[in-house]
Parts: structure tokens; sequence; C-alpha cells
């Protein structure tokens, strides 16, 4: 696998909560099992297609759902060896269980027994916050309340009549001062409707302050949707400008990651 998939595993200090497997289900039954390894191996192959894909394995009486989702600005050779790496992990991890989700940070990849898609799924959900302190922790704050929302409005106008299976995904970078630039990303999985995408992402917003106040950096991560923000370049940048910067800076390095369930 290329070394340039971070799994966020390998960023957090703490437990390996990017991998959640059961959630309080039952053991799978053999014949459910079977269905899943069908299921799992069967995203390697569309990967490379496409940086989203759904698929069902099994039969009436045992079903299982599956959605593999990449991040909007990877290419396809990445997004394809990180849906591999995702395959893998829940092979050899959660073999055994009716429901999985596993959060790379260029894809996702999460499988069912019943069926999620076209549905808002904001659990189980997993905040990361970069360790480092900004110095004026209340103007960052909304500075990032604000721009989160510009970025929110436009790509809810962007997604209102884009069809189902489109990616809705973007970013938008703001200069916070003449040294200073602050990259934001929001992205839904491309099955839910516009409306549906645009209250994922609100609700993750909204958890910002809980998650990440003050911090550097910070990630929100549903089933159905995700949010994050840097101090640093994280994603591939667009041909557009930065947005002009406001009256005072925010400063600070970059730092490590910690995660915790909500």
């Amino acid at each position: 696998m290329d070394s340039t998939i971070s799994k966020i595993a390998e960023l957090i200090l703490s437990f390996d909560a990017s991998l959640l497997c059961g959630l309080r289900y039952a053991t799978l039954l053999c014949i459910l099992n079977t269905n899943l390894n069908s299921l799992l191996s069967s995203f390697s192959s569309n990967a490379n297609v496409d940086f989203y894909a759904t698929t069902k394995g099994g039969n009436t009486s045992d079903p299982v759902y599956g959605l593999s989702n990449c991040r909007g600005d990877v290419t396809r050779q990445l997004c394809r060896e990180c849906v591999e790496a995702a395959v893998k992990e829940l092979t050899s991890k959660c073999s055994r269980e009716k429901v999985a989700v596993t959060w790379y940070d260029e894809c996702i990849l999460r499988y069912s027994n019943r069926s999620f898609l076209t549905t808002v799924n904001e659990r189980p959900r997993l905040g990361l916050l970069n360790t480092q302190n900004v110095t004026d922790q209340d103007k960052f704050n909304q500075l990032v309340n604000t721009s989160m929302i510009a970025l929110l409005t436009d790509l809810a106008r962007e997604i209102s009549d884009v069809s189902t299976g489109a990616k809705k995904f973007g970013t938008r970078q703001v200069n916070i001062s003449a040294f200073q630039t602050l990259y934001n990303l929001l992205q839904c999985t491309p099955d839910l409707p516009g409306a549906d995408c645009n209250s994922c992402l609100l609700d993750a917003i909204n958890l910002v302050p809980w998650c990440c106040g003050g911090k550097q950096g910070g990630r929100i991560v549903f089933p159905s949707c995700n949010i994050r923000y840097e101090l640093y370049s994280f994603y591939r940048m667009a041909a557009t400008a930065p947005q002009p910067p406001p009256p005072d800076s925010v400063s600070g390095p970059k730092g490590k990651l910690h995660e915790h369930l909500f």
C-alpha cells in the first residue's frame, strides 16, 4: 500500500477506534459470513473504476449491504489502494460481525445486514482533534464556524440538483492572516439526497466546539458524512485563490491528532 495512505489510527494517540465492529450486534451466522467475504472482495475491483461503490450480497433472508467512498480529491489509484486496505482490515478483524465501519483519511468502508443507503447515519461518530492549541480560541472557533458554514452553503447549492451517486464534496481555503490559511473539507456519501447531506454536515459542524474547540485542527466523522479543518493543507488543492484574510491572526505549529468516541 502506498505510504501516502495515512490511516487515522496511525495519527492518533489512543486506541484504534477508527475501526468499529459489531456495534452490540450478535455474531454472524456462517452463511452471512460467506456472503460478507464475497461482498468485501467485490470492493477492490470497484474501487479502481469509481470513487464510490455500493453492493449487496447474500439472499433475501441473509442480505449484506456495503458501501465504499473515497475522499473527493484523491486519485483513482490512491482510492483503490485505500479501499483495498480497508477491505483487508475488515476481513481480518470484523468478518464475524453483522455491521462494521472503518474510516481512513482517504476513504470509508462500511457494511451492514440492514439496508442503510439513502438514509442519514450519524452513529457511531468519532471526533479527532489536533492537540495544538490556538492563541485566541474564541476568535478561531468563530473563524472555523464561519468558514465551515460558508462552505456548506456553497456545497448545498452545488449538490441541490445532482443525481444520487454524484460527488458531494467541497473544500475551502481562507487566509486568516498574511502568513496562515485555514483549510476546510466537507463530504457526504453520494447516496444521500442533497437535503439530508446538508443536515448531516450541519450536525457535524455543530459538534466542532465540543470536540475540537480552540484546537488548530479537528475532524468529525459519521458513517454518512465527515468534516475536517486544519491550519495546513491536507487535501489536493483546487486551482482557486484563498478567501481574503480577516484583520487579525491565529498562530501555532502542526500537532498530533487525538481521537474520542461520542
